[in-house]
């Protein structure tokens, strides 16, 4: 974790006056719907708003904008902050509050001043743009009146701070106020900027006045090669293996981003890609269930063509009028009633019966259809999930993107901007004693390699109904003995969403043995002529 309280915050200040203040704005890009870059040069100043990782950093690095946005809010940013020189950077006290303040001369050829607040709240981090007299003109996340009973975050309101209790200011407690909190244990609740694992080294007030004047210290505490904790205070986790510490705080984060997978707003992009196919797998699965429920009502089509058969053989003895008939059921060998409508004619009546008929069994034929497309359709994004899943790369989300634009799973935000050239596919590879294989890591991969890569007689491989990359052995590579298919058979299965150690299916055959239907989705094949073998997925590595 990232651990950022109001006094680690204080010490970070410093740092990003030294890079970008008195620097004007050049660019402003918005890289998800919770992440900002405001362009220094080739400096960038990052806000993230996630409410997993709340944080504003400088970097130098070339940002891939994975999913790039044009709202409002950027198209104001832009009108106001473009071109201004940034002249402030302060904390509001010693709360989790930056209020950035930009200068630029206006169309008239005045000064005019535009502040920014940072909110770093969680769940509820923010970015609000006001006006020199601290007047809203636009916030990136917009809340409802419910969600914002204690302050106005409406566009025209004045700015004001989040509601909190008065505390201490940590710079001017006396030493008696805070020996009375630390013996009551409410130094959390009494004095301003201090989080909970500040808490923990505070044991005296000497050790308050120390962290307050000692310099930055940006550290990363591992445990198995694993950030558990970055700080730039002097406290440590309970149990860590490994300390690397930094000469800055930009140099901590930088390396925090990479190793926790964060660059780009990457875990906000990913959560956006999972969200969007989760609501149209459950979109399936309620269209699936209503199909279900219809197969069963028209499953029973038979019986009116039955029961018209049976009326046409008495439709002579029965008058305009009658309501209910009674006939023999020369299919079932008894006595039945058939309810009739007495406004209609006899012969209307026997069409009427064989019109529900035929449409129930059209309708029947229609379902089946539609059921076997939104099958295939589920199963389809299940996949995309699981790739989406097992990324850890940049590009691999941006493939995906692209892949459920083109699918029309997810609407392309950029607007006005012309269509990038659609790069072929690329695909993964793995090695067994110097031979090469290839896997898909999205559908769109999959379909290649398995119809446009493969020749006809290449082995294909495929875990069976679990969603899980296509594997192409060249037919030159592949070697019929039991041991290598098995070992084929273990990359399919790792390559997919089994659990480690569970006992899987694989199917295998040559590549002239699959078929497309039309209209199938991406990576959707059918095939009948087909061997198998039952594998232990392999652990993966963590």
């Amino acid at each position: 974790m990232l651990y950022l309280d109001g006094i680690s915050l204080s010490k970070v200040i410093p740092e990003l006056e030294n890079n970008i203040l008195n620097k004007k704005v050049g660019k402003i890009f918005q890289n998800s719907s919770l992440s900002l870059s405001l362009n220094f040069g080739k400096k960038k100043l990052i806000f993230s708003c996630s409410p997993s990782f709340p944080i504003c950093y400088i970097t130098e690095k070339k940002e891939e904008r994975i999913i790039e946005e044009n709202s409002n809010f950027l198209m104001i940013l832009r009108k106001h902050i473009v071109n201004s020189a940034l002249k402030k950077i302060e904390q509001l006290g010693y709360d989790r509050i930056i209020k950035f303040t930009f200068e630029k001369i206006n169309a008239l050829g005045k000064m005019e001043e535009n502040y920014l607040y940072f909110e770093i709240m969680g769940k509820h981090s923010n970015i609000i743009l006001t006006d020199g007299k601290e007047e809203i003109i636009g916030l990136l996340k917009k809340f409802s009146i419910e969600e914002n009973s204690l302050r106005f975050l409406f566009k025209g309101a004045k700015y004001v701070q989040p509601v909190i209790l008065k505390k201490d200011n940590p710079n001017l407690v006396s030493e008696k106020d805070f020996n009375k909190y630390l013996t009551e244990k409410a130094l959390l609740k009494n004095i301003d900027g201090i989080g909970k694992k500040t808490i923990e080294i505070l044991k005296s007030y000497e050790d308050l006045k120390k962290i307050l004047n000692e310099p930055i210290k940006p550290r990363i505490y591992l445990k198995n090669n694993t950030p558990i904790l970055a700080t730039v205070l002097g406290i440590e986790p309970k149990e860590y293996d490994k300390i690397k510490e930094y000469e800055t705080f930009n140099e901590m984060i930088s390396e925090y981003i990479d190793s926790k997978l964060l660059v780009a707003s990457f875990v906000v992009v990913k959560n956006k890609l999972i969200s969007n196919v989760e609501k149209e797998i459950k979109k399936c699965k309620k269209i699936i269930k209503n199909i279900e429920k219809d197969i069963e009502i028209m499953s029973n089509y038979e019986e009116y063509k039955e029961q018209g058969d049976i009326f046409a053989s008495v439709i002579y003895s029965v008058k305009r009028g009658d309501r209910v008939v009674k006939v023999y059921d020369f299919y079932n060998n008894k006595e039945v009633e058939i309810k009739i409508d007495p406004l209609l004619s006899p012969q209307n009546n026997l069409n009427k019966i064989y019109k529900k008929y035929s449409k129930l069994k059209k309708g029947l034929e229609i379902s089946n259809k539609r059921i076997a497309e939104y099958k295939n359709r589920k199963f389809y994004l299940e996949n995309v999930l699981f790739f989406i899943n097992s990324s850890d790369k940049i590009e691999q989300l941006k493939n995906l993107e692209l892949e459920l634009i083109e699918e029309k799973i997810i609407k392309n935000n950029i607007k006005g901007k012309s269509k990038k050239k659609v790069k072929e596919p690329t695909y993964g590879t793995f090695e067994i004693q110097g031979k090469v294989f290839y896997y898909g890591r999205n559908n769109k991969e999959n379909d290649y390699l398995t119809f446009k890569f493969a020749n006809k007689n290449d082995l294909w491989f495929h875990i069976k109904d679990i969603p899980g990359s296509h594997i192409i052995v060249r037919k030159e590579e592949f070697e019929p003995s039991d041991d290598f298919i098995k070992k084929i058979a273990e990359f399919a299965a790792y390559y997919s969403k089994a659990s480690s150690g569970e006992k899987v299916v694989v199917d295998y055959t040559e590549k002239k043995n699959l078929n497309k239907p039309k209209g199938a989705p991406l990576g959707f094949v059918t095939y009948n002529i087909f061997d198998s073998i039952i594998v232990k997925t392999p652990i993966r590595n963590k």
